[in-house]
């Protein structure tokens, strides 16, 4: 596949690590939102691929081995692009973290490595995380729609990737983060925008992408109160209506292709084609056939051209990425 002949060097993340299977990890006692206990391993399948069933129909993201593999590999662009950073809240020495929306808990069991005197809690409404994990770390099931209903007052709130997939309401969603940590803790959200652009102008005016990309995001607003578009000034209004204080905003850029010159950018933008050439099908599934009416064999067809433009090296596009963070007063 052209413009992919680094892939081998891709460091998928393994679960069989250095950890025992008597640490921390999912457990059934481990569960945060009462009403999705009894849904917990309830799942539907739809053309080949496996969503969770919670509040059927409401996931339009796959929780199957491929869209996990595609959730590691962006994960480690996102770190690439963001210069290796875990977070870029100014905190020396957490000792509580909350990870919302861990996915394969990837980030949590990093952060968990990195800070041993943290305890880090990664929820999530699916359970797929491993269950060999460093000692400090711990998985719950949780719904983010509904109150938290933690004990434990954090020092940071994470998310990553969520907005268009998860976050149904960012309001809220700082409302309960806002009770849930400690006076002085940070809350940030590393998002990104569907917007594909290029500085250059390299991106064709009839572009397969831009095409994919406008009917994605029609078809998600079609299935509910979700956008694939980050407005980072208006997260930054939210969250200071929550009173949160000191809010920032940096924005990035990711890579799509080994097109950039940076040899960070460009390994970061690797990855990003690999996890969007190889995860697209499981991005669009539900959203095309659901929400706009498409067949499998139509979504295809445009998913198929839109590959060989992400493909394409004299294409410079990329997806930009805003981080947004903001403070309880102490």
């Amino acid at each position: 596949m052209e413009g992919i002949e680094e892939s081998s060097h891709i460091e998928a993340w393994d679960s069989n690590s250095d950890y025992s299977d008597g640490d921390s990890g999912f457990g059934e006692g481990a569960l945060s939102t009462a009403s999705v206990q009894s849904s917990i391993f309830d799942y539907e399948e739809e053309y080949g691929r496996s969503y969770h069933a919670f509040r059927r129909g409401k996931y339009v993201m796959p929780n199957d081995d491929r869209e996990q593999e595609r959730m590691d590999i962006h994960y480690h662009s996102l770190r690439m692009t963001m210069e290796d950073k875990l977070f870029i809240a100014p905190i020396e020495h957490p000792t509580a973290i909350l990870d919302a929306g861990t996915g394969t808990g990837i980030w949590a069991m990093d952060t968990a490595d990195d800070y041993p005197a943290a305890s880090v809690i990664g929820v999530d409404i699916s359970p797929i995380q491993p269950t060999a994990v460093p000692p400090n770390l711990e998985f719950q099931i949780m719904d983010l729609d509904e109150d938290w209903d933690f004990t434990a007052k954090f020092d940071l709130v994470h998310t990553r990737l969520m907005n268009g997939f998860s976050i149904r309401s960012w309001p809220f969603f700082y409302q309960q983060a806002f009770l849930s940590m400690k006076p002085g803790g940070w809350v940030e959200n590393q998002e990104f925008d569907l917007r594909f652009t290029a500085d250059d102008g390299t991106i064709p005016e009839d572009s397969a992408v831009n095409r994919w990309m406008d009917l994605w995001n029609h078809g998600i607003k079609m299935l509910g109160p979700m956008t694939g578009r980050c407005y980072p000034e208006l997260m930054k209004q939210q969250m200071e209506e929550v009173g949160f204080i000191n809010v920032q905003i940096r924005p990035y850029k990711m890579p799509i292709g080994i097109w950039a010159k940076d040899k960070r950018l460009r390994r970061a933008g690797l990855f990003n084609m690999v996890g969007m050439v190889d995860g697209v099908s499981g991005l669009s599934q539900r959203v095309f056939t659901r929400a706009l009416g498409w067949s499998i064999e139509e979504m295809e067809v445009l998913l198929m051209e839109v590959r060989n433009e992400w493909q394409n090296k004299r294409i410079h596009s990329y997806i930009p990425i805003y981080v947004v963070i903001g403070q309880k007063p102490p």
